[in-house]
Formats: structure tokens, sequence, C-alpha cells
């Protein structure tokens, strides 16, 4: 369970990086915003007024379509309303929304036609260029705040004096738009998966610990008593702590065998001389099978030979027969050494 809770939060916090990621990238808001207007009859010239370039700041593009080239000339607005007193023109005054451009039409019952708009000595600057026309904003600002300084300047598009101004003008502005959760989703992937990293390592660690605790286990588990020492040398010594007495009653049992066997050889070499010397009282075992005679309270031997019985030849027979009554001390001592035999 901890290691598929690590590997959860990894899967959580990558996806809140790629959502963060995808915020900026597809997700993103637009980083510009373009204003347009659309001229269907804005006679042969179009005027923008000072400072409407500036809407949205002095950076972005001006673009402008025409039916044929495009002429831009810049002068000063007064000069441009002069020179275009009896035509019938259209201004653009500035921006209704940040989307459209706002126009306002001029003279319209005015004339439609200008012969050779490009050749009045009024002009500050005059350029042509094929449709569309685009300049940038930035260059227009140098030109009026540097060091030929060409202030509140208007601009007049115009075509080749027959045809219409123009067809479309539109300017672009840059702007700092984002999505607000972008830095969240980031903070919160990145911590989340680095939470999920430290969790499957510390998992995978005491995973390891175990799986070589086990491996110990089953080691000591599979060992032969006498590698035990080897593998835990404190098994022995554990050993003889719990159980004290074990040693020693092992000792005690090897010197019990050891005095039985002893005595046990000790008492064959006796019977074994006893039973050979001469007139010896006793013969533990034999191998005849010899019928005694019991012997009564006087001394004498009973007449009946079928009281008696033999003599055991075993071992066991022998020494369970030592032990019957064969008559009082005094009787038994009265016996020669034959009968007895």
């Amino acid at each position: 369970m901890q290691r598929l809770l690590a590997v959860l939060l990894i899967l959580i916090g990558v996806i809140g990086l790629v959502l963060g990621r995808l915020g900026e990238t597809t997700w993103a808001p637009p980083t510009e915003t373009t204003a347009t207007v659309e001229l269907s009859s804005p006679g042969p010239a179009v005027v923008i007024d000072p400072g409407v370039l500036y809407v949205g700041g002095q950076k972005g593009e001006v673009t402008i379509e025409g039916s044929s080239d495009v002429s831009l000339i810049t002068a000063d607005n007064s000069d441009i309303e002069a020179y275009l007193a009896d035509t019938a023109y259209t201004r653009v005054t500035g921006a209704s929304d940040w989307t459209t451009l706002s126009t306002e039409a001029v003279n319209p019952e005015g004339a439609t036609e200008l012969s050779d708009p490009t050749a009045s000595d009024l002009w500050r600057t005059v350029e042509t260029k094929p449709s569309p026309y685009t300049f940038e904003i930035a260059d227009f600002a140098a030109q009026e705040h540097g060091d030929n300084q060409q202030a509140y300047r208007a601009i007049l598009v115009v075509t080749d004096g027959t045809e219409a101004g123009a067809d479309s003008l539109s300017i672009t502005w840059p702007v700092e738009n984002e999505n607000e959760w972008v830095p969240f989703a980031y903070a919160g992937g990145a911590a989340i998966a680095v939470i999920g990293l430290v969790l499957l390592v510390v998992s995978i660690g005491g995973r390891r610990r175990e799986d070589d605790e086990d491996a110990e286990l089953e080691a000591a588990d599979a060992a032969p008593e006498t590698d035990r020492a080897a593998v835990d040398p404190d098994a022995a010594t554990d050993h003889a702590a719990v159980d004290p007495d074990a040693s020693e009653g092992d000792a005690v049992g090897s010197d019990l065998e050891s005095d039985a066997m002893t005595t046990d050889n000790t008492t064959a070499d006796s019977t074994t001389s006893d039973s050979e010397a001469p007139g010896g009282p006793v013969r533990l075992f034999s191998d005849d099978t010899e019928v005694l005679a019991p012997v009564d309270g006087e001394g004498d031997d009973v007449a009946d030979p079928d009281v008696g019985r033999r003599t055991p030849t075993d071992p066991e027979g022998n020494a369970w027969d030592l032990g019957e009554d064969r008559g009082t001390p005094d009787d038994r001592d009265d016996l020669d050494s034959e009968d007895r035999r």
C-alpha cells in the first residue's frame, strides 16, 4: 500500500506539471490583441488620428491592405485636414474595444478622387509599399520622440488617388495575459511528485531490509547445528544461558555411563576370576545344565531332585538366581565348595 500510494502521488504530481505546461502553451490565453476595421466606402483617403497607434502601448504592428500599392504619408493633423477639405474621406479615431477600431466619415458628399496625393509639399514623410503595408509602432514612436522629433503626427493612407484609400486596417498590440492557476499547478505538482518520490524510496529501502532479514533467518534455519555458531556466535552462549542444566545433565549422563561400563567390566573380570579360582564360593555364569539340590534348614541336601532347577546360563537368569533364598547364611557356610558349585 505504501508503494502504491507513492506511485499515485508521483502520477498526480506529473499531471499537475503537465497541466501547468498546457496552461502556458495550448490553453494559454492570447498574448496579443488585434483591433480591426473593414472599410467598405472609405473614399480616396483614410486618416489615422495622432495617438491612435498608442492605445495599446508603443509596441505592436500596423497592417494596411489596399487594392494597389499603399502610400503612407505623415504630417500635422491640421495640414492633412486642410488638404482634404473638399474630399470625402474616413478617419480612424481610436478603438471602441480591444478588437474593433472606431471610424468616422468626413465630408461624405465631397470629391471621390485625389490628384497625385504623394506630391504635396505639406508632407513630412512619404513611403509607398505593396499591399499589405506593415510597419512597427515602435519605429514610428522613435521618429516622434527621437532627435528629429515629429510629434503628434497624423497618418494619411492613400493608393493611386482614384481607388479607395484602404480596404482594411488592423493594429496589433502585445498584452500580458496568462492563466492565473498555472503557478499553482507547477508548485502543487512539483511538491506532490517530490513527496511521492520520497515515499517510494523509503518503501523500497524498507522492503530491501525486510528481504535481507528474511534471507538471514532462512540461512540460519537451513544451517546445521554445527554451523549455527558460525552464523550466530551467540547461539551457543544463549543456549547455555537458557538451559544451564543441559550441559551438566549430559556430563552427568556420560559419567554414569562410564561408571556403569567400568563396573560391568570389573564385575565381569571378578566373576571370571572367581569362577576359575579353585574352591570358589559361587560361579555366576555356567554353561552346564547341572541340577543343584536345594539345601534344607539343617544343611542336608533335599533328596528330591525335582525340587531343584537348572542353573541359568544367561546373565539375566544368573542374576535372578542369585537373589533366591538358598538357605540361611549359616547353612550356606556349612556347604563345602563342591556342593556350592
